[in-house]
């Protein structure tokens, strides 16, 4: 019956060891803000959308959107916008090209890996990198530019 004891004793010291302590400084007023006019804040300029950009035809077959459709469905989310292209390039290699414009990403499907770009500004056509893979065209040619390696023209298979 010790235990009951003890802590009753350290919980009594623990609050007289609390009232020993001396009051705490009464806190400065804050200053008084200064209203600015609203005439005098410039308003913020609206962030002008981004242009379009002329991605390649889409080549999503019914069975990939169906499957889109159901995995968006099944999470209870709306499907997300997007369109597929094949590319075949000059140096044999095909690639796949995922467009998300809702997102401003695309996915490059190149040796069985996902690589996922950013959309970049670009007067004409479409441009998306991540800085060390960069996919860059307009209609259905397209050029991949993977690090040090030379750049492969490629175009949209049926194209």
């Amino acid at each position: 019956m010790t235990k009951p004891i003890l802590f009753a004793g350290l919980a009594a010291a623990a609050l007289l060891a609390g009232c020993n302590k001396p009051a705490a400084a009464p806190e400065a007023p804050a200053p008084e803000a200064t209203a600015v006019a609203p005439e005098a804040v410039p308003a913020p300029e609206a962030a002008a959308p981004a242009a379009p950009a002329e991605l390649p035809t889409d080549h999503t077959t019914p069975a990939q959107k169906a499957e889109v459709e159901k995995a968006a469905a099944d999470a209870g989310v709306p499907a997300t916008k997007q369109s597929r292209t094949t590319f075949v390039c000059d140096n044999e290699e095909t690639i796949e090209v995922r467009f998300f414009p809702d997102q401003g990403i695309a996915v490059l499907v190149r040796g069985g890996q996902n690589v996922e770009l950013n959309q970049e500004p670009t007067a004409s056509g479409f441009k998306y990198s991540n800085g060390q893979t960069t996919i860059q065209g307009k209609g259905d040619e397209l050029m991949l530019n993977v690090g040090m390696m030379a750049t492969a023209k490629c175009k949209a298979k049926g194209a």
